[in-house]
């Protein structure tokens, strides 16, 4: 395990997806919502700042750890950490098109992607390419 330092985008995994953050320090997370918001109205859901107890919900943990090549175009940490605050309050959550994986995302390289959601998106290409 390693511990989070400012601006490393962190993720827990949570009834089998992963909930996507960036840690602020001082014990702080900035998300686009809560782990489990994804099930309510999602008009109702916001970039918000919480305690890491809030963001992890008795899940572990994780850091992302970057390639060579992403590690070169990532912001620097100073800067994450700015354009996560900067987001706070704001809405739009999508899950296929704008959620906490895009938003984190955004943060650290400056564009929106979800590996989650390519990867759910490949397996169904496949799925329907069978038949």
């Amino acid at each position: 395990m390693v511990d989070p330092i400012p601006g490393d985008h962190i993720r827990v995994k949570v009834n089998g997806y992963y909930h996507h953050g960036i840690y602020i320090g001082n014990e702080e997370v900035v998300q686009f919502g809560l782990p489990f918001d994804m099930y309510q109205d999602h008009s109702l859901i916001k970039v918000i700042k919480s305690p890491i107890e809030d963001f992890l919900k008795g899940g572990f943990l994780e850091v992302r750890q970057y390639t060579k090549k992403e590690f070169k175009i990532k912001h620097k940490n100073e800067l994450i950490v700015e354009i996560a605050l900067s987001k706070l309050g704001e809405g739009d959550y999508n899950l296929l098109y704008n959620n906490c994986e895009h938003f984190a995302n955004f943060c650290v390289f400056g564009k929106k992607e979800s590996k989650q959601v390519d990867d759910i998106h490949d397996k169904i290409k496949k799925l329907l390419n069978k038949k």
